[in-house]
């Protein structure tokens, strides 16, 4: 009676555990479907907008090209310059702005061509085949962007100068005709799926990318748009073919609507497939299961519990355990494979230390590699042109050349201490001082002195400060090594006093050393293997960083993340 209550308790519990993940799986579903349509509409609104934003640039090169022109003195005085020059002259100017239209033509590939009408004689200088353009000149009476036959065109006038401007006082306009291919292709970055399509909302007029747009679909978003420059409209829409979400963004520069409409519907088929399946297969398991639990109840827990207490020793890393195959038949497939995963791991990792010991020791003789051939050329160079008139500078340069030297080829890739690291960086700053005009500074607490570090770090840093920084610099000659603690990490900061970055060169080189690959060119490689190496051994948090200083030179700033032990 015992044994009943117990094995009908276990079912009231596994019936009640069904009923429980339906429930899960009823809720996730739900929101499985509002997080993808809120994604779906994130990334539609995001590329929406950078649609939109590559076409203010266009809108804004085009405008800005359209007033280069009308200021453009050659233009400006094209009619005096007819008066008072021979015919010749005349032509070889006006050659020379066709020649320049048609370079800015070239260069941009947005504006399908550039046009000049002089209304004073009906001069015409056009950079394209359209007939037309010549008539909208002519009849052009006021600046900015006008649409005309589902075409976008730029006017830009100029006028003489009078305290009441009239359309009769225009001397000339100059028009610019967009690129159809142009717009439409900005279409094509606006939608996200297959299930997504684009539109321009000219007027009435609708401008596409060579699919079909759905009439209905027009209509809502004529009776509902309205001209907002600042957010991207959005708003729902439902009919017999499925249910949409509809985006709109207003150009207020070119009267102008794009839109997007993406059915939702067909993402979430997939979802209300699985959930058909899923509520079948629960069906089945709940049959399967009553069979099973009355089959295998008695041995069940008993293997359960020796896989559990197996996997717990190997989760305590101890990954020579095993599971004695034929402790229960059910089971045995299950145990063997549970070895041979055990087995898998353990050698993987006895492979993967292998692997990172070989990386390392080859990321390091790759350091010991790159030491600048060119720095000891300069130095013999100097050995040999100081050597009658300055026997002391000569000595001193051997001693620490021999010095730098033994310590590069004498290293393994074991860690050394920053004591000896900086004892390095001292020997090279000494034996650049009596090659150049330099000062240094090198500070490093005694505490400092005996902590581990990996070797080469500080070295390239301090190199990059000289090649890059000092020697881009006239009149520059400071160099200063700091080593200090901000709680829980070490900071190496480099400063020098020479030529400096901007914010920009700061980021494009953060963006390099970041990389996961070497940069193709010789220039910056130093600082990415350092930067590499750093996160590679302290952590991701650890790293380079970069600033400018008083000196108006750059600080590079080396961070490294301490354990709890080392703090």
């Amino acid at each position: 009676m015992f044994k009943w209550m117990t094995m009908k308790r276990f079912i009231y519990f596994f019936v009640l555990f069904l009923l429980l993940t339906l429930s899960l799986f009823y809720w996730l579903n739900a929101i499985s479907s509002r997080t993808l349509e809120d994604n779906l509409i994130q990334s539609s609104m995001n590329q929406l907008d950078y649609a939109d934003s590559i076409l203010d640039s266009v809108v804004a090169e085009s405008s800005q090209a359209g007033m280069q022109y009308t200021v453009d003195n050659r233009v400006r005085l094209y009619d005096h310059d007819k008066k008072v020059l021979d015919n010749y002259d005349v032509q070889m100017n006006k050659n020379d702005i066709h020649d320049r239209m048609m370079e800015s033509v070239l260069f941009s590939q947005s504006i399908d061509s550039l046009n000049i009408y002089w209304k004073t004689d009906g001069d015409f200088i056009t950079t394209g085949h359209d007939s037309n353009i010549e008539k909208l000149l002519m009849d052009a009476t006021s600046q900015g962007w006008q649409v005309i036959d589902g075409g976008l065109y730029y006017f830009s006038v100029s006028s003489i100068m009078k305290p009441s401007f009239k359309p009769s006082d225009i001397q000339y306009v100059v028009g610019i005709k967009l690129k159809t291919q142009a717009l439409t292709d900005l279409l094509n970055k606006a939608v996200n799926s297959k299930s997504s399509n684009a539109f321009y909302l000219i007027g009435e007029n609708l401008l596409t990318n060579g699919t079909t747009v759905e009439a209905s679909i027009v209509e809502e978003v004529k009776r509902t748009v309205e001209a907002n420059n600042q957010t991207i409209m959005k708003f729902d829409y439902h009919s017999k073919n499925g249910d949409y979400y509809i985006l709109s963004k207003y150009s207020p520069e070119i009267d102008t609507y794009m839109v997007t409409y993406t059915r939702v519907s067909d993402f979430l088929v997939p979802l209300n497939r699985t959930r058909q399946v899923f509520f079948t297969g629960i069906a089945i398991i709940f049959l399967i299961g009553l069979v099973v639990i009355f089959t295998f109840y008695r041995n069940f827990y008993r293997s359960v519990y020796l896989l559990d207490k197996k996997f717990s020793q190997v989760e305590q890393g101890n990954y020579g355990t095993r599971i004695r195959e034929g402790v229960n038949k059910e089971f045995d497939r299950l145990f063997r494979s549970f070895n041979h995963m055990v087995t898998q791991i353990q050698s993987l990792f006895s492979s993967l230390k292998l692997e990172t010991e070989l990386r390392k020791t080859a990321e390091f003789k790759q350091l010991q590699a790159q030491i600048n051939p060119h720095f000891l050329y300069n130095s013999l160079f100097f050995i040999m042109s100081a050597a009658r008139t300055s026997p002391d500078s000569v000595e001193q340069m051997s001693k620490h050349l021999a010095e730098y030297y033994r310590y590069n080829t004498k290293l393994d890739s074991r860690e050394v201490t920053f004591g000896s690291e900086l004892e390095l960086a001292k020997h090279y700053l000494i034996i650049m001082s009596l090659c150049k005009e330099l000062e240094y500074d090198i500070q490093l607490p005694e505490t400092f002195e005996t902590l581990p570090i990996i070797p080469l770090i500080i070295q390239p840093m301090v190199e990059n400060a000289i090649q890059h920084g000092i020697e881009g610099r006239q009149g520059a000659h400071q160099v200063a090594i700091e080593v200090r603690q901000r709680e829980e990490e070490v900071q190496i900061v480099i400063r020098d006093d020479g030529k400096g970055m901007n914010s920009e060169e700061i980021e494009r080189l953060l963006r390099r050393i970041e990389s996961e690959h070497a940069p193709a060119e010789s220039r910056g490689i130093g600082l990415w293997n350092v930067n590499q190496r750093l996160k590679n051994e302290y952590g991701k948090a650890s790293g380079l960083r970069f600033s400018p200083n008083d000196w108006g030179g750059l600080t590079v700033t080396a961070h490294i993340q301490l354990t709890q032990s080392e703090v």
